[in-house]
């Protein structure tokens, strides 16, 4: 048995839960779930980050101090969790105790004692009204690097990049509403760049980073790493740095340490027999340590913290998993456009294991956004689980008490192809919830429903049991058995079903050991109680309230789109432009496979393709813009037209793209030709 640390990221305290946070969270705790049914030693642990200069604003134009603004979003974030079965090891806690103060003091010293702290005079934004020095999220203006309008002064929410609050463009006090001055103050740095050669090595350790990552990774070694400015002139809501009357470390330096008082708080709540201490699990290199974040913050997780882990002889985490971001209906989630919805919104009007489910059978370990759509979502949870794996202790449960007093008997001799299926399958699955390939569970466990499904109709046990009451009783028993195996299978999804199934068959909590189990023969069950409800769209849809700023940009951009007088009858549109066969034969365009997909980090767009062209062009890779159309795992194993022959084009800091995929309609869709075989000719 392993002992593992799992962490969220920490939720920031400026806002309630909401369906984004829910992606991480929910495949955390079901991750987390399925370790412990595999009898791993889990201690799993998070908390609200509570620091920062977007807490001071919150809590200003709440009317609160920050102490108590922080607290009251950390309970109710908290309760949203629990809505949706997520709890934490110690309680859901937060970066604002006096542990996180001691050990930001002890990883602070560490630098220093490194060498690795120096000082810098820094060129600062001020506010003009109070002269006070403007913390990154006290600015905003328009990103230095991509041109979008409204960022905070440290990141770009649209491209992710990084910068500093003097580089953006027309910045604005968040303060007064002025634009600021420049400034100057001493600020502490951390030296990151002596970091490079241990980070390198440490990222390059196999299992750390999903490969697709890597790009990233070459980007900022190549331009060299920067000095990490670690300090904040006061007034700033955080710690105050050692030795300092007006100087707070910056909240990216305490955030993460919050991940060590976390563990020291669990485990001091946890029983006394226990008697594990901090050290156990950051000392030691037999701890395993997994993080799971968002793509958005892979900067401070793959170089900051890690550097300062090193500083302190701390244990690096054996694994950073990143997953994407989360679209609504493909398009990200907006306040104005009223599809900012938050857990306690969603839990109000469905099932909240069903959003568990849905995001479940869509996640694997690929860093790829994930996209709800409500349509989807409620066909899959009732076509799927309802009416198939649910459907089959639902409907055989209830024929065994009126036919054989709620008793199983054997599997049938002649099933044994299928129980031997369902035995097989059941021993892969176990892997797949390690491997984080959700959505492989959910496809085997589907699979085996219906064919489990498919023997009740072909069979028919409801009339048969006039005709062989024994082969009636057999085939419901199978039925049974595998609805309750495919539950069990699922238990890390949807905890709250396994736990009431356990209770009605009267057996021990399922681990992936026991999940295929015979039923006990001859014993009789408890009576069928209900285990899931089916989701209605129209309570989903109704979520999607469009805000009054939504509907002002609508009737602006109707207005614009009208013209202000009855228009001239409208001319008729001009033909393409022709082009001679010679200009038409220089474009090769040939049949390619797809082998594998994967959405690209940091770009809304692109999703990086490798596919199979065939003959002398063999694999290729190609960068296409289709993602807000279709989702990369939707391009696998197709066959897709591509120009073979257009040059190489580079796609920014991403790579390389050799070719095109070819797309039609007006919303662009991929063109397939999965007949074709991988380099044949399309004319």
């Amino acid at each position: 048995m392993s002992r593992v640390l799992v962490t969220p990221a920490l939720p920031y305290a400026n806002g309630d839960a909401h369906l984004g946070h829910l992606v991480e969270h929910l495949q955390v705790n079901t991750y987390v779930r399925a370790l412990r049914m595999g009898g791993d030693d889990v201690l799993y642990v998070c908390g609200i980050d509570s620091h920062g200069a977007g807490i001071e604003i919150a809590a200003k134009k709440a009317g609160l101090a920050p102490e108590v603004y922080t607290e009251q979003v950390r309970r109710r974030q908290e309760a949203s969790f629990a809505r949706f079965l997520v709890g934490f090891d110690g309680g859901y806690g937060t970066t604002h105790t006096a542990e996180n103060e001691a050990h930001a003091g002890r990883i602070w010293q560490a630098l220093k004692s490194a060498g690795h702290i120096t000082t810098k005079e820094v060129e600062q934004l001020q506010d003009p009204a109070d002269g006070r020095f403007l913390a990154d999220r006290f600015v905003k203006g328009t990103c230095p690097k991509c041109g979008a309008t409204d960022q905070y002064g440290d990141a770009c929410e649209v491209c992710n990049s990084t910068y500093r609050a003097t580089d953006l463009k027309d910045p604005v006090s968040v303060v007064s509403g002025l634009t600021p001055t420049l400034g100057t103050s001493v600020h502490y740095m951390v030296t990151l760049g002596a970091y490079t050669a241990p980070l390198q090595a440490y990222l390059a350790t196999d299992g750390v980073l999903h490969q697709s990552l890597q790009n990233f990774l070459h980007t900022w070694f190549g331009e060299g790493l920067k000095d990490w400015d670690v300090s904040r002139d006061g007034p700033y809501f955080g710690f105050k740095i050692p030795g300092e009357d007006n100087k707070y470390f910056y909240v990216w330096l305490d955030a993460p340490i919050g991940y060590v008082s976390l563990t020291q708080r669990a485990l001091a709540a946890a029983d006394a027999v226990t008697k594990a201490s901090w050290q156990d699990y950051w000392n030691d290199p037999s701890t395993r340590i997994e993080h799971f974040i968002g793509k958005d913050i892979l900067y401070f997780h793959t170089l900051f913290w890690p550097a300062m882990c090193m500083a302190a002889g701390q244990t690096l985490p054996a694994h950073i998993r990143v997953h994407g971001m989360l679209t609504l209906n493909g398009h990200k989630m907006s306040k104005s456009r009223g599809t900012f919805i938050n857990a306690d919104e969603f839990a109000a009007v469905c099932e909240p294991q069903a959003l568990r489910y849905y995001f479940a059978a869509k996640m694997t370990a690929e860093p790829q956004d994930i996209d709800l759509n409500f349509e989807d979502l409620t066909n899959r949870v009732n076509a799927d689980l309802v009416n198939n794996v649910v459907n089959l202790v639902s409907r055989s449960l209830p024929l065994l008490h009126r036919s054989f007093d709620g008793k199983p008997t054997t599997l049938p001799e002649d099933l044994s192809a299928l129980i031997h299926d369902v035995q097989e399958q059941s021993a892969q699955v176990e892997k797949l919830y390690r491997h984080l390939d959700t959505a492989g569970v959910v496809r085997i466990v589907t699979e085996l429903g219906s064919r489990a499904n498919k023997l009740m109709q072909d069979s028919a046990p409801w009339a048969l049991v006039k005709t062989d009451p024994a082969r009636a009783q057999g085939i419901l028993t199978t039925a049974l058995w595998v609805g309750k195996t495919c539950l069990a299978l699922l238990k890390p999804i949807l905890p709250d079903v396994a736990a009431r199934l356990e209770d009605m068959l009267g057996v021990q909590p399922f681990t992936f050991h026991t999940a295929a189990d015979p039923l006990p023969v001859g014993v009789a069950l408890k009576p069928y109680e209900h285990l899931f409800q089916r989701v209605e769209l129209k309570g989903l849809q109704a979520l999607i309230k469009p805000t009054e700023v939504a509907a002002v940009v609508e009737v602006v951009e109707v207005a614009a789109s009208k013209p202000a007088k009855k228009p001239a009858k409208a001319a008729p549109a001009e033909p393409p432009a022709e082009i001679v066969f010679d200009d038409f034969a220089k474009v090769d365009l040939r049949a390619a496979k797809v082998l594998s997909a994967t959405a690209v980090v940091g770009s809304d767009k692109l999703i990086e393709v490798k596919a199979d062209v065939g003959g002398v062009v063999g694999e290729r890779t190609i960068f296409t813009g289709l993602r807000p159309h279709v989702q990369p795992e939707q391009l696998v194993g197709r066959t897709v037209v591509v120009v073979v022959n257009l040059a190489p084009r580079k796609m920014a800091k991403f790579g390389i793209s050799h070719g095109m995929i070819l797309a039609v309609g007006e919303v662009p869709k991929p063109l397939f030709v999965d007949g074709a075989m991988p380099g044949d000719r399309v004319s």
